[in-house]
Protein backbone atom coordinates (compact mmCIF):
# COMPACT_ATOMS: atom_id res chain seq x y z
CA UNK A 1 0.00 0.00 0.00
CA UNK A 2 1.48 3.58 -0.83
CA UNK A 3 1.21 6.56 0.12
CA UNK A 4 -1.47 5.94 3.23
CA UNK A 5 -1.19 8.50 6.28
CA UNK A 6 -0.32 7.46 9.74
CA UNK A 7 -4.24 7.44 10.92
CA UNK A 8 -4.88 5.43 7.49
CA UNK A 9 -2.27 3.14 8.24
CA UNK A 10 -3.70 2.46 11.63
CA UNK A 11 -7.51 2.07 10.48
CA UNK A 12 -6.16 -0.70 8.07
CA UNK A 13 -4.83 -2.26 10.78
CA UNK A 14 -7.71 -2.39 12.90
CA UNK A 15 -9.99 -3.68 9.86
CA UNK A 16 -7.33 -6.64 8.90
CA UNK A 17 -6.91 -7.58 12.51
CA UNK A 18 -10.95 -8.12 12.63
CA UNK A 19 -11.75 -9.91 9.32
CA UNK A 20 -8.89 -12.10 9.94
CA UNK A 21 -8.79 -12.84 13.82
CA UNK A 22 -5.12 -11.76 14.31
CA UNK A 23 -3.92 -12.19 17.84
CA UNK A 24 -0.48 -10.46 17.51
CA UNK A 25 0.47 -7.33 15.12
CA UNK A 26 4.68 -6.55 14.66
CA UNK A 27 5.13 -3.96 12.70
CA UNK A 28 8.97 -3.91 11.74
CA UNK A 29 9.54 0.12 11.00
CA UNK A 30 12.58 3.05 11.10
CA UNK A 31 12.33 4.71 14.24
CA UNK A 32 11.48 7.86 12.85
CA UNK A 33 8.12 6.07 11.07
CA UNK A 34 6.59 4.52 14.46
CA UNK A 35 2.96 5.85 14.40
CA UNK A 36 -0.03 5.52 16.82
CA UNK A 37 -1.49 1.84 16.71
CA UNK A 38 -4.58 1.01 18.53
CA UNK A 39 -4.54 -2.71 18.16
CA UNK A 40 -3.50 -3.67 22.00
CA UNK A 41 -1.36 -6.42 21.20
CA UNK A 42 0.91 -4.95 18.60
CA UNK A 43 4.28 -4.44 18.73
CA UNK A 44 7.27 -2.16 16.89
CA UNK A 45 10.48 -3.83 15.93
CA UNK A 46 12.88 -1.24 15.27
CA UNK A 47 14.02 -1.70 11.43
CA UNK A 48 17.87 -1.37 12.41
CA UNK A 49 16.94 -3.98 15.44
CA UNK A 50 16.06 -6.98 13.01
CA UNK A 51 19.42 -8.70 12.06
CA UNK A 52 19.60 -8.57 15.29
CA UNK A 53 19.99 -12.07 16.74
CA UNK A 54 18.18 -11.67 20.03
CA UNK A 55 15.02 -10.51 18.17
CA UNK A 56 15.16 -12.45 14.95
CA UNK A 57 15.31 -15.71 16.80
CA UNK A 58 12.34 -14.14 18.97
CA UNK A 59 10.05 -13.44 16.18
CA UNK A 60 10.67 -16.82 14.41
CA UNK A 61 9.73 -18.49 17.13
CA UNK A 62 6.73 -15.85 18.22
CA UNK A 63 5.13 -15.71 14.67
CA UNK A 64 2.49 -17.92 13.55
CA UNK A 65 -0.78 -17.86 11.70
CA UNK A 66 -2.42 -16.01 14.36
CA UNK A 67 0.47 -13.27 13.47
CA UNK A 68 0.24 -10.25 11.08
CA UNK A 69 3.56 -8.21 10.20
CA UNK A 70 3.36 -5.20 8.90
CA UNK A 71 6.70 -3.92 7.07
CA UNK A 72 6.38 0.13 7.73
CA UNK A 73 8.33 2.54 5.43
CA UNK A 74 11.43 -0.41 5.04
CA UNK A 75 12.35 0.83 1.75
CA UNK A 76 16.04 1.68 3.03
CA UNK A 77 18.17 0.15 0.52
CA UNK A 78 18.63 -0.32 -3.37
CA UNK A 79 20.29 -3.28 -2.53
CA UNK A 80 17.35 -6.25 -3.08
CA UNK A 81 19.63 -9.20 -1.03
CA UNK A 82 20.18 -6.63 1.92
CA UNK A 83 20.61 -9.42 5.36
CA UNK A 84 17.41 -7.11 6.41
CA UNK A 85 15.52 -7.77 3.66
CA UNK A 86 15.92 -11.59 3.83
CA UNK A 87 15.39 -11.61 7.93
CA UNK A 88 12.17 -9.58 6.98
CA UNK A 89 11.42 -13.05 4.38
CA UNK A 90 11.87 -15.21 6.90
CA UNK A 91 9.55 -14.02 9.13
CA UNK A 92 6.97 -13.65 6.29
CA UNK A 93 7.39 -17.60 6.01
CA UNK A 94 5.82 -17.84 9.43
CA UNK A 95 2.58 -16.44 8.37
CA UNK A 96 -0.09 -15.94 6.10
CA UNK A 97 -0.56 -12.58 6.92
CA UNK A 98 1.25 -9.19 6.28
CA UNK A 99 0.53 -5.56 5.02
CA UNK A 100 3.47 -3.31 3.49
CA UNK A 101 3.10 0.31 3.79
CA UNK A 102 5.62 2.31 1.99
CA UNK A 103 4.99 6.04 1.77
CA UNK A 104 6.62 6.43 -2.26
CA UNK A 105 7.26 3.41 -4.60
CA UNK A 106 11.01 3.29 -5.35
CA UNK A 107 13.84 4.97 -4.20
CA UNK A 108 15.75 5.51 -7.45
CA UNK A 109 14.66 2.91 -10.25
CA UNK A 110 11.20 0.66 -10.58
CA UNK A 111 13.72 -2.12 -9.67
CA UNK A 112 12.93 -1.00 -5.88
CA UNK A 113 10.03 -1.51 -6.16
CA UNK A 114 10.32 -5.34 -6.57
CA UNK A 115 11.48 -5.49 -2.96
CA UNK A 116 8.40 -5.13 -1.73
CA UNK A 117 6.52 -7.06 -4.45
CA UNK A 118 9.38 -9.76 -3.07
CA UNK A 119 7.67 -9.56 0.42
CA UNK A 120 3.90 -9.61 -0.35
CA UNK A 121 4.59 -12.73 -2.68
CA UNK A 122 7.50 -14.63 -0.61
CA UNK A 123 10.45 -13.77 -2.85
CA UNK A 124 8.79 -16.59 -5.40
CA UNK A 125 9.46 -14.35 -8.26
CA UNK A 126 12.93 -13.09 -6.41
CA UNK A 127 15.15 -11.30 -8.73
CA UNK A 128 12.88 -10.85 -11.34
CA UNK A 129 11.85 -6.94 -12.94
CA UNK A 130 9.19 -7.78 -15.29
CA UNK A 131 6.15 -5.69 -14.75
CA UNK A 132 3.83 -8.36 -15.66
CA UNK A 133 4.75 -9.85 -12.09
CA UNK A 134 2.77 -7.51 -10.60
CA UNK A 135 -0.47 -8.69 -11.33
CA UNK A 136 0.23 -11.44 -8.86
CA UNK A 137 0.35 -8.79 -6.09
CA UNK A 138 -2.83 -6.41 -4.94
CA UNK A 139 -1.14 -2.77 -5.42
CA UNK A 140 -2.97 0.34 -3.69
CA UNK A 141 -1.83 3.11 -4.71
CA UNK A 142 -2.31 6.66 -3.39
CA UNK A 143 0.17 8.58 -5.69
CA UNK A 144 2.16 11.56 -4.35
CA UNK A 145 2.83 13.75 -6.52
CA UNK A 146 6.01 16.51 -5.88
CA UNK A 147 6.53 19.70 -7.44
CA UNK A 148 10.18 21.76 -7.37
CA UNK A 149 9.80 25.58 -7.58
CA UNK A 150 13.46 26.97 -8.53
CA UNK A 151 14.61 30.25 -6.66
CA UNK A 152 17.32 31.23 -8.64
CA UNK A 153 20.22 33.01 -7.07
CA UNK A 154 23.51 34.82 -9.11
CA UNK A 155 26.68 34.33 -7.43
CA UNK A 156 29.68 36.59 -7.68
CA UNK A 157 32.54 36.80 -9.68
CA UNK A 158 34.68 36.11 -6.67
CA UNK A 159 32.52 32.42 -6.05
CA UNK A 160 32.60 31.81 -9.68
CA UNK A 161 36.62 31.70 -9.42
CA UNK A 162 36.45 29.84 -6.09
CA UNK A 163 34.16 27.75 -7.59
CA UNK A 164 36.61 27.03 -11.02
CA UNK A 165 39.52 26.31 -8.58
CA UNK A 166 38.20 24.40 -6.48
CA UNK A 167 36.44 22.13 -9.22
CA UNK A 168 39.99 21.71 -10.94
CA UNK A 169 41.90 20.59 -7.21
CA UNK A 170 39.08 17.95 -7.38
CA UNK A 171 39.53 16.39 -10.36
CA UNK A 172 43.47 16.79 -9.79
CA UNK A 173 43.11 14.57 -6.79
CA UNK A 174 39.99 12.18 -7.32
CA UNK A 175 42.34 9.17 -7.70
CA UNK A 176 40.51 6.31 -6.90
CA UNK A 177 37.62 8.12 -4.33
CA UNK A 178 33.99 8.02 -5.52
CA UNK A 179 33.81 10.54 -8.31
CA UNK A 180 30.12 11.69 -6.41
CA UNK A 181 32.97 13.47 -4.18
CA UNK A 182 33.43 16.35 -6.56
CA UNK A 183 29.35 17.31 -7.20
CA UNK A 184 29.26 16.76 -2.92
CA UNK A 185 32.03 19.36 -2.31
CA UNK A 186 31.18 22.12 -4.85
CA UNK A 187 27.64 22.17 -4.46
CA UNK A 188 28.70 23.34 -0.72
CA UNK A 189 30.36 26.77 -2.40
CA UNK A 190 27.07 28.57 -2.79
CA UNK A 191 25.91 28.69 0.60
CA UNK A 192 27.25 31.86 1.48
CA UNK A 193 25.57 32.97 -1.62
CA UNK A 194 22.51 31.47 -0.14
CA UNK A 195 22.58 32.79 3.07
CA UNK A 196 22.40 36.36 2.07
CA UNK A 197 18.64 35.43 0.87
CA UNK A 198 17.26 33.48 4.00
CA UNK A 199 14.36 34.91 5.27
CA UNK A 200 13.85 34.27 9.25
CA UNK A 201 10.63 33.90 9.21
CA UNK A 202 10.89 30.77 7.06
CA UNK A 203 12.44 27.09 7.87
CA UNK A 204 15.21 25.99 5.67
CA UNK A 205 16.40 22.31 4.96
CA UNK A 206 20.23 21.62 3.93
CA UNK A 207 22.55 19.25 4.51
CA UNK A 208 24.41 20.89 7.36
CA UNK A 209 24.05 24.09 9.66
CA UNK A 210 27.48 25.20 9.07
CA UNK A 211 26.08 29.00 9.51
CA UNK A 212 24.80 28.23 12.95
CA UNK A 213 20.74 29.52 12.10
CA UNK A 214 17.86 28.39 13.82
CA UNK A 215 15.82 28.10 11.09
CA UNK A 216 18.08 25.66 8.93
CA UNK A 217 17.38 22.04 9.44
CA UNK A 218 19.34 18.69 8.41
CA UNK A 219 18.25 15.94 6.78
CA UNK A 220 19.31 13.86 9.83
CA UNK A 221 17.61 16.02 12.15
CA UNK A 222 14.11 13.86 11.06
CA UNK A 223 11.98 16.77 12.96
CA UNK A 224 10.06 18.76 10.25
CA UNK A 225 7.08 21.45 11.10
CA UNK A 226 5.38 23.61 8.48
CA UNK A 227 7.17 24.11 5.00
CA UNK A 228 10.84 24.01 4.63
CA UNK A 229 12.81 25.54 1.18
CA UNK A 230 15.88 23.58 0.72
CA UNK A 231 18.78 25.09 1.10
CA UNK A 232 20.93 22.54 -0.43
CA UNK A 233 19.56 18.95 -1.44
CA UNK A 234 21.17 15.69 -0.12
CA UNK A 235 23.14 13.68 -2.55
CA UNK A 236 21.39 10.45 -1.51
CA UNK A 237 17.96 9.54 -2.31
CA UNK A 238 16.76 7.82 0.84
CA UNK A 239 17.10 10.89 3.31
CA UNK A 240 15.32 12.97 0.82
CA UNK A 241 12.64 10.67 0.95
CA UNK A 242 12.72 10.78 4.57
CA UNK A 243 12.12 14.59 4.47
CA UNK A 244 8.89 14.49 2.24
CA UNK A 245 7.71 10.90 3.86
CA UNK A 246 8.06 12.99 7.31
CA UNK A 247 6.89 16.49 6.66
CA UNK A 248 4.44 15.26 3.57
CA UNK A 249 5.40 18.63 2.19
CA UNK A 250 4.68 18.02 -1.75
CA UNK A 251 4.94 21.83 -3.08
CA UNK A 252 8.55 22.55 -2.71
CA UNK A 253 11.13 25.86 -3.10
CA UNK A 254 14.39 25.16 -3.74
CA UNK A 255 17.56 27.65 -4.39
CA UNK A 256 19.28 27.19 -7.12
CA UNK A 257 22.71 29.19 -8.01
CA UNK A 258 23.90 30.11 -11.50
CA UNK A 259 26.76 27.41 -10.52
CA UNK A 260 26.66 24.28 -12.70
CA UNK A 261 27.00 21.97 -9.72
CA UNK A 262 23.80 23.31 -8.47
CA UNK A 263 21.71 23.09 -12.02
CA UNK A 264 22.84 19.78 -11.95
CA UNK A 265 21.19 18.77 -8.50
CA UNK A 266 18.03 20.31 -9.41
CA UNK A 267 17.66 18.85 -12.75
CA UNK A 268 19.01 15.66 -11.21
CA UNK A 269 15.45 15.82 -8.35
CA UNK A 270 13.74 16.96 -11.47
CA UNK A 271 14.32 13.29 -13.48
CA UNK A 272 13.87 11.83 -10.18
CA UNK A 273 10.54 12.92 -9.70
CA UNK A 274 9.92 12.34 -13.64
CA UNK A 275 11.12 8.98 -12.88
CA UNK A 276 8.35 8.45 -10.02
CA UNK A 277 6.06 9.38 -12.25
CA UNK A 278 6.81 6.69 -14.83
CA UNK A 279 6.88 4.05 -11.70
CA UNK A 280 3.59 4.78 -10.45
CA UNK A 281 2.23 4.40 -13.98
CA UNK A 282 3.50 1.15 -14.61
CA UNK A 283 2.59 -0.18 -11.44
CA UNK A 284 -1.19 0.85 -11.09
Amino acid sequence: MLGQNNIEKNDIIIRFCKENNIRKVFILSPKQYYFECSFENHEFIEYENIIMYVYFYRLLQEINNDTLIVINECLRTQNRYDLTYNCIRNFLNQTHHQLIFQYFPFIETINDFFTLFDFDTRSKWKGQTDTGLLKNSIIHVKQIDIKFNQINIETDSRTKTKYIKEKERLIENIGLKDPHTIPRNLYLISGKTKLALIDKSKQYIGRNNRFGLNNIMTYKELRYHGEHTVFEFCHNFINFIDFLSLSRQTNIDVLVSDLKVDQWYFYRYQNWISNMGEVYAKIQ
